[in-house]
């Protein structure tokens, strides 16, 4: 009993050749974009065989995604990207990086009009005006 105890704590630990799928990015407060976007790419350069289409990462991207706030941008990429339902195809939304600058596009701006919303926010007023000038 005690030689099987030993080999168990001896044991190397079994490495992981596959890995996790990136969380749900659904335009929380405490979710960036940019983080959810590196956890997709870590997720398709550790299985990437799987993932050399850039389009299939798109959609497994936008699959990721969920909730009100989120829906119409992955609705509208969808549309544009197979030129669906009156939307004239654009070949350029296939690619991971046009995907990338428009989901930025989408999300960061808001995030940081948010932000500086709350700083100007936090800023009150105290003392004369003369001082500001």
């Amino acid at each position: 009993m005690l030689e099987f105890m030993q080999s168990l704590s001896t044991s190397p630990r079994p490495i992981k050749n596959t890995a996790e799928p990136p969380y749900f990015f659904q335009e929380e407060d405490n979710q960036d974009v940019r983080n959810w976007l590196t956890a997709c790419e870590d997720y398709f350069d550790r299985n990437p065989i799987q993932w050399e289409n850039h389009s299939h990462r798109i959609v497994f991207a936008l699959g990721k995604t969920k909730g009100n706030k989120v829906a119409p941008f992955s609705e509208k990429y969808r549309k544009v990207m197979r030129g669906l339902r009156g939307y004239t195809q654009d070949p350029s939304y296939l690619t991971w990086e046009r995907f990338r600058q428009e989901i930025i596009k989408r999300y960061i701006g808001i995030e940081e009009e948010r932000r500086a919303l709350e700083e100007m926010d936090k800023i009150i007023y105290m003392g004369r005006i003369d001082t500001y000038f």
